[in-house]
């Protein structure tokens, strides 16, 4: 419907930190990923966006911890949300 008006549509984001650096991310899109897909994560404090791949998905009883690596292939463990 939005679309049918001209108004653009909203884009889910789902957020949480950096383990090692506590800095905020947000991981589109906005739904639980497996091992092996690809996801962008927006750094807040660079305002710089990522595609990076999911090697590990660890469910804990109010987050999710998403085990990622970089194009660089640097690992990084993001703390989010629980779904």
């Amino acid at each position: 419907m939005a679309a049918c008006l001209g108004i653009p549509a909203i884009l889910y984001a789902w957020d949480g930190f950096d383990a090692a650096t506590t800095d905020l991310v947000e991981v589109l899109p906005d739904a639980l990923p497996s091992r092996g897909d690809a996801v962008d994560v927006r750094d807040y404090v660079t305002d710089t966006v990522q595609t990076c791949l999911v090697e590990n998905v660890t469910r804990n009883a109010r987050t999710v911890e998403l085990s990622v690596r970089t194009p660089e292939g640097r690992w990084r463990t993001l703390v989010m949300e629980g779904r």
